[in-house]
């Protein structure tokens, strides 16, 4: 037996094809989002870099910091030591001014005078005394004159006035004198 169908056959229709504008806008939209995810990723990777990197340069900053001023205490302690030194020099340069000085006083003294007091300020010398006589006053301050060590010798006062010595009521009359000396060198 055979059997005739007279139906009409439904054919299945062949499916309209897609537009090729519709699969090129899917295949740019799809690399652009492959693009976008791989920038996304590595802008997101040197991000992370740059900031380890700015982490570890703060440290450095503030390790120089200290490194500066550890360098800046340095060199304030040298300039103090150089200051020193050079007041340690200085004073042993002048070392023996003070010895001579007192050496030429002492040994163009004559008697019958005795120092009362004696001040030096930088390159002056202030002497007070007194004198049995002017005249060995006059005579004090001409060998003074004739020292190589002093500059300038000023006989500022001399005056006669009365003291009294070792709780006796007796008075003896001298002669107190100041002088003014320039030290040379």
């Amino acid at each position: 037996m055979i059997r005739i169908n007279l139906l009409p056959i439904k054919r299945k229709k062949k499916p309209k094809p897609v537009p090729g504008f519709i699969i090129a806008t899917v295949i740019a939209t799809v690399i652009v989002l492959i693009g976008v995810l791989f920038t996304y990723v590595n802008i997101k990777e040197e991000i992370k870099t740059l900031q380890a990197r700015k982490t570890a340069n703060e440290q450095k900053l503030q390790d120089m910091r200290k490194k500066l001023k550890a360098l800046e205490n340095y060199e304030t302690l040298v300039k103090t030591v150089e200051r020193k030194k050079g007041v340690i020099l200085q004073l042993r340069k002048n070392q023996g001014i003070p010895v001579r000085l007192m050496d030429e006083i002492s040994k163009d003294l004559p008697n019958g005078i005795w120092l009362k007091e004696l001040k030096v300020t930088g390159n002056t010398v202030d002497m007070e005394g007194y004198a049995f006589t002017n005249s060995d006053v006059v005579k004090y301050v001409n060998r003074l004159k004739k020292s190589p060590l002093f500059n300038s010798v000023y006989l500022a006062e001399s005056k006669r006035k009365e003291i009294s010595e070792g709780g006796s009521k007796e008075k003896i009359p001298v002669y107190n004198f100041k002088i003014k000396l320039g030290v040379s060198g």
